[in-house]
């Protein structure tokens, strides 16, 4: 959540991409004999995660063996660093891992690392700098330059969709970012009303924010022509570490009023990307794409969510677009279709003295 946000600003919108998304090419396109069919529910997955040794990419493959399946990991980072080792708690599971040093801009290489899998949890991503390391070593980024991140960005995802549908792996969970709405990075943030959910428009303004609406926008192409998969694209807010989430661990992070003082936990992030992959076909059908804001129930501040509002978005109060009654200090992102279509959830924090201080 702590990041640079001085980038350029750009006055017009993105168009807004159709969030339902229907099969626009009949089936007969499409050599669907290729494909391996979906596993029934119940029987363990085997699933390619894409930077696997970040703090996201160590809770997924965490959460991946505690329920069973067999993780194929992939990271930058030589197989002798400690990161991308088991931890000892998980040595019962070595037999289901398996490391491979490779960048997912290495198409052919990333491909060959991931034949067999049947399912794809895509992490690895350059975010805009100078940022601190997603690993949690306090390194520094040396920062990016923009093309180079935007660039980056979009080849991993589409090197990762791509591959998918040449082996026949058809369920793929993309890691979007809430910042394709255009927030965080944005010189000033522009919402049409709050709390914002799937269908907000998204108006990005850096690289990283427009790599990541980009990468949603992909999805949406490759299942118009592939319609056996079904793409996960997940809009995490800043992940905290589990050992941060409190109270007061969150209230640290301060006035991030540019992401609406949002924050999720690594382990609700990393539930949310086994639940994309394993939610019923009934909840969840094959041949969509879907965008999930990821994000906990409440804000990082223990103070009046309807009071920071009224301070840092004026506009959107007099202009009506508090769409619900905010209670305490009640999140600004609606959760509700990640709810209904994967099963997910978070919990959050209420501060017992903001229902007193909300009006």
């Amino acid at each position: 959540m702590l990041f640079d946000t001085s980038t350029p600003f750009f006055s017009s919108s993105m168009p807004e991409k159709n969030h339902t998304h229907s099969q626009s090419r009949s089936r007969s396109t499409v050599n669907l004999s290729s494909m391996p069919r979906i596993p029934p529910p119940g029987v363990p997955l085997r699933i390619a995660i894409t930077g696997s040794a970040g703090l996201v990419g160590s809770a997924v493959t965490k959460l991946a063996l505690d329920e069973g399946h067999e993780v194929v990991a992939l990271d930058i980072l030589p197989s002798d660093n400690i990161r991308t080792h088991l931890p000892a708690e998980l040595e019962k599971a070595k037999g289901r891992y398996t490391y491979h040093q490779v960048s997912a801009l290495e198409f052919d290489r990333y491909k060959d690392a991931v034949r067999g899998c049947t399912g794809i949890v895509h992490l690895a991503m350059i975010p805009n700098g100078p940022d601190v390391d997603g690993r949690g070593d306090g390194t520094s980024d040396a920062g990016q330059a923009q093309h180079d991140v935007h660039n980056a960005n979009v080849a991993m995802s589409y090197n990762t969709l791509s591959i998918a549908t040449k082996l026949g792996i058809n369920r793929i969970v993309l890691a979007s970012s809430i910042n394709a709405v255009g927030m965080l990075f944005s010189r000033r943030p522009a919402f049409n009303y709050l709390p914002i959910d799937e269908k907000h428009p998204c108006r990005p303004e850096d690289a990283y924010s427009l790599s990541k609406y980009m990468t949603e926008l992909q999805g949406d192409a490759f299942v118009r022509r592939y319609p056996s998969m079904r793409i996960a694209c997940l809009r995490f807010h800043g992940v905290v570490r589990d050992d941060q989430v409190s109270p007061e661990g969150l209230e640290k992070f301060g006035d991030s009023w540019k992401d609406l003082w949002g924050w999720v936990s690594a382990s609700a992030v990393a539930r949310s990307c086994l639940l994309s992959l394993t939610a019923p076909t009934s909840t969840f059908p094959a041949g969509t794409n879907e965008s999930f804001f990821i994000v906990g129930p409440t804000i990082t501040q223990r103070t009046s969510t309807l009071r920071l509002v009224e301070d840092r978005y004026p506009e959107i109060v007099k202009n009506g677009g508090i769409r619900v009654k905010l209670e305490g200090n009640q999140g600004l992102f609606d959760c509700g279709k990640a709810k209904r279509m994967l099963g997910w959830t978070e919990n959050g924090f209420e501060w017992p003295e903001s229902r007193h201080d909300s009006h």
